[in-house]
């Protein structure tokens, strides 16, 4: 062979190698990416709930509703059942979980839960740990552990899918479940819609496969429920409901995709008055007399941030209504859900804490859902 054969067969050898080095360096960046993970989710699935971790441990909002929330308990030390875990595990969610994905299945009356998490896993510990404190099993050359919960007869599977990555399900058969995930059936309209939603760090995606509106009228706070609004809900084909933080806030953002225009804008009107009459109930002589400043301060900026918009796609049609929440409002009203939740109430040192409306009217930030 001459000389210059070989000059392009090294070449040529050269080329190939280094394309197979640097797919496999995009793949294995990509194997525990947002997109991967979703994509790993069973399609089956009525609703899909997605938490990035990592994106909020450097979100504003996220220390300061934490500063707010060690300010009202005054108790800053962790649980000690949880540092004996942390100790045994060497797993602390708080800094070594990074993304959280939910698949939420309904089979006739039954609802079961599968889900898969990343982080940083210190896998023989842990596997150590579940072996010690559930059951364990080989199926298909996969070690699968089994672990009982509180509930009797219940019991949470776990599997490795690789060393940052675990499975976890309530059901009955997790290797079925991650079967169904790594089929390429039916994943095609999940994923155009958590391609919507990209950029945005936690959200909840529903797809209709029941009464909508019912579940979401029943369990409203306070016990509120409108027959109108839940007969447009059941007309939804999906409703999303995303959140972002932007500085010091929370863009929160719910979205409900409609089979024609009709329905949109029935949709949109609806929700537009409903703001404007909480508004108005809010400046109530006789309810500002009853309701407690700090409350109905954190109510107001809410109500002043909504923002209800029409959105036309062209293959698809939907309603998008966008609210800001700033720390105090969030911790004001979280005090106030512990409260009415059946926990002692305590004393309202709160309300000498009014928290600042730092802009009235309504905003208009850049948009998370596409």
């Amino acid at each position: 062979m001459s000389r210059k054969k070989w000059i392009s067969g090294i070449a040529v050898g050269i080329v190939v190698a280094l394309g197979a080095y640097f797919g496999y360096a995009q793949f294995a960046a990509k194997g525990n990416s947002r997109e991967s993970l979703l994509r790993a989710l069973p399609a089956d699935a009525s609703a899909v709930i997605y938490l990035d971790i990592e994106e909020f441990r450097r979100a504003a909002i996220l220390k300061a509703v934490t500063t707010l929330g060690a300010s009202a308990t005054g108790n800053a030390t962790a649980d000690p059942e949880y540092k004996q875990f942390v100790s045994a595990t060497g797993f602390d969610y708080e800094k070594d979980l990074d993304r959280v994905g939910i698949a939420v299945t309904n089979h006739g009356a039954k609802q079961n839960y599968f889900a898969l998490t990343d982080g940083r896993f210190d896998r023989k510990k842990i596997e150590t740990y579940l072996r010690k404190n559930g059951r364990s099993e080989q199926a298909s050359g996969h070690e699968i552990f089994h672990v009982a919960t509180d509930e009797p007869g219940r019991e949470v599977s776990m599997e490795f899918i690789s060393n940052e990555r675990i499975a976890l399900t309530d059901g009955d058969d997790i290797s079925a479940q991650i079967a169904s995930g790594a089929s390429s059936t039916g994943h095609a309209e999940w994923m155009e819609r958590f391609g919507r939603l990209a950029g945005t760090p936690v959200f909840a995606l529903i797809r209709q496969d029941a009464a909508i509106g019912g579940v979401l009228s029943s369990r409203t706070p306070g016990g509120f429920s409108s027959p109108q609004l839940a007969g447009l809900l059941n007309q939804l084909l999906w409703i999303s409901v995303a959140g972002k933080p932007e500085g010091d806030t929370f863009r929160a953002v719910i979205e409900g995709e409609c089979p024609n225009e009709a329905s949109m804008r029935q949709l949109a009107e609806f929700l537009n008055g409903i703001t404007l009459m909480a508004q108005a109930g809010l400046n109530d002589p006789k309810l500002r007399q009853q309701m407690d400043p700090a409350e109905r301060e954190a109510y107001r900026q809410l109500l002043n941030s909504v923002e209800v918009t029409k959105l036309d796609r062209g293959d698809s049609k939907s309603v998008r209504a966008v609210l800001i929440v700033t720390p105090q409002a969030w911790a004001t009203l979280s005090a106030v859900k512990a409260i009415s939740g059946g926990t002692p109430e305590p004393s309202r040192d709160h309300k000498s804490s009014a928290p600042q409306n730092k802009k009235d009217g309504r905003q208009n930030p850049a948009g998370i859902i596409k």
